[in-house]
């Protein structure tokens, strides 16, 4: 069993080492280039008023023993977008994906009265988690942070507030949404969720804009009735979580914590779900980057949920401005190796 694993796995990076080859010789060849063909779809389809954006993922899923799924291939991501800003504050944000049954992901307008306020409506993410928050196309591994993906309020319909300081260092976001996600249009419990994130920025080194420290913390609060939480549990639950990022030079550490307190209507036992993650990355060459995470989360014995522990190593490999290969092997800290799973995502993002 182990000598039949270790063969297919042994198969498969081959197989990924012609890949990074292939890629290698297009990021040579691209490292002198001046990609005018992505320099004329800027100055054609990338204005203030009007925007056009679009991601396409390709993900192979590739585990020699499964717990759930099959391996293979699918299309994790099939975005398009546009988006802009018109005359005196006024903005919007359209985005589908064409691999949801849920197609609609943003549908949102705003109007932004100052740099320190501006007024949001539609469907869009709810200000909780700076990992969340990031957009698909440029999160540090395939997947989110399981406690990310758990935990989190995700996409909502509501309202939002949202504004900073004049030095820029402070961001604030505080919203009301009806708390069913964005796949159902209407509130179905009469109940509304609350959500608000307060971020401090500071610039490290004012040669390199890169150079900053961002830290953040994020609170929410929410009554289900009819649909429910995480294990399918109806009643109030509270979020708190906090979440720090460091990037310095070609080096960048961060983690995130969330906590929950989830009173069950149907008991009177509260469970505690809760999860963290601590992730770094270096870049050694301007075009390829390592990463390294460790990803925990624990349900608290909330039925249908299991508590996960795995360790990450990531490859990334920027071709061009436009183009990521992602390559991750995920470890499970509690179960054999042969539990291991190995992703591959390959985008083009514009």
């Amino acid at each position: 069993m182990m000598a039949s694993y270790t063969t297919k796995l042994k198969s498969f990076f081959l197989s990924f080492s012609i890949i990074l080859l292939c890629s290698a010789v297009a990021v040579a060849q691209s490292a002198d280039s001046q990609e005018p063909d992505f320099n004329a779809f800027q100055q054609q389809l990338k204005k203030d008023y009007f925007s056009v954006g679009a991601l396409l993922q390709t993900i192979g899923d590739y585990q020699h023993e499964r717990s759930a799924g099959y391996n293979g291939f699918l299309v994790g991501n099939a975005r398009l977008q546009v988006y802009g800003e018109f005359d005196q504050g006024f903005g919007y944000q359209l985005q589908t994906n064409f691999t949801s049954s849920a197609a609609l992901l943003d549908a949102a307008a705003y109007y932004r009265f100052s740099d320190g306020f501006q007024v949001k409506t539609g469907v869009f993410k709810s200000p909780f988690s700076y990992e969340y928050l990031t957009g698909a196309a440029a999160i540090d591994f395939v997947n989110r942070s399981t406690a990310v993906s758990q935990l989190a309020p995700k996409r909502q319909i509501g309202v939002q507030l949202s504004g900073q300081t004049t030095d820029g260092i402070l961001h604030y976001s505080v919203g009301a949404f009806n708390g069913n996600g964005f796949g159902i249009n209407r509130n179905n419990d009469s109940h509304l969720l609350y959500v608000g994130r307060l971020e401090a920025r500071f610039d490290t080194d004012r040669q390199h804009s890169d150079d900053q420290i961002t830290f953040g913390v994020n609170a929410s609060r929410e009554t289900k009735r009819r649909s429910g939480f995480i294990g399918g549990i109806r009643g109030d639950q509270t979020l708190l979580g906090t979440d720090v990022r460091i990037t310095q030079s070609n080096l960048f550490l961060a983690g995130e914590f969330i906590y929950s307190w989830l009173d069950a209507d149907s008991q009177a036992d509260q469970y505690n779900p809760f999860g963290y993650h601590a992730t770094a990355g270096y870049h050694v060459t301007p075009k390829t980057q390592l990463l390294a995470r460790w990803d925990y989360f624990t349900s608290d014995e909330l039925p249908g949920s299991v508590n996960t522990e795995s360790i990450l190593a990531g490859i990334n490999i920027f071709p061009t401005s436009v183009s990521e290969i992602q390559l991750n092997y995920i470890i499970p800290t509690k179960q054999s190796i042969e539990y291991s799973q190995v992703l591959v995502n390959f985008q083009i993002s514009i």
